[in-house]
């Protein structure tokens, strides 16, 4: 009688074992998705705000503004006093 529940047990405790082990791979997978899917979010929204960017750039203003801006480039004679609050 005691071998025959000793079996029995063995027989419910390593299906269940395995049943859990799965269980936790498979949200640890889940937690990967999610990460993975919020540096695509982001990689893909960057990728857009470049893309605008570029095609601002190809516009001659523009990138003489967004080079005195940003790099503080100055026509010849010219004196740059940059403020944070402004830059593009």
């Amino acid at each position: 009688m005691g071998w025959i529940l000793f079996v029995v047990v063995l027989l419910f405790i390593l299906p269940t074992y395995n049943l859990v082990e799965t269980y936790m791979n498979i949200k640890q997978q889940e937690k990967e998705v999610l990460s993975f899917q919020k540096d695509y979010d982001k990689l893909s929204d960057q990728t857009k705000e470049r893309k605008d960017l570029a095609k601002k750039l190809k516009d001659d203003t523009f990138a003489e503004k967004y080079a005195r801006a940003k790099y503080y480039y100055s026509r010849e004679g010219e004196s740059i006093y940059p403020v944070p609050s402004l830059l593009p």
